[in-house]
């Protein structure tokens, strides 16, 4: 759990207003999931979406699913392409392309 004010984080009075309105609307079954596209029933978690990289502006409603797992695909990717070089009196840390790991060795 994060520390920064709920504002800080994106989900200030704008973002509580808004989500509440869209409550409405995923209460009675009349939405899609901004990311999958598939319905959100009033009974499922979800979660008011941000555009990928811009905390500003919102995509709508997503399954609590989706919109978690984007993050958490992102953040798994940046860890995994940064790469440090520990030299005698420095640490350079850059941006490496890999190759995509799968489960078996083709």
């Amino acid at each position: 759990m994060s520390s920064a004010s709920t504002s800080k984080r994106g989900y200030g009075w704008k973002h509580q207003k808004l989500r509440n309105r869209w409550a409405r609307e995923v209460a009675r079954g009349e939405v899609d999931c901004a990311r999958c596209g598939e319905p959100i029933w009033p009974e499922e978690p979800w979660d008011l979406g941000h555009v990928d990289g811009d905390k500003t502006r919102y995509s709508g409603p997503e399954h609590r699913a989706c919109n978690r797992a984007s993050a958490a695909h992102k953040a798994k990717r940046r860890r995994r392409m940064q790469v440090a070089i520990v030299g005698e009196n420095s640490v350079t840390l850059f941006v490496a392309q890999t190759r995509r790991s799968t489960s078996r060795k083709w």
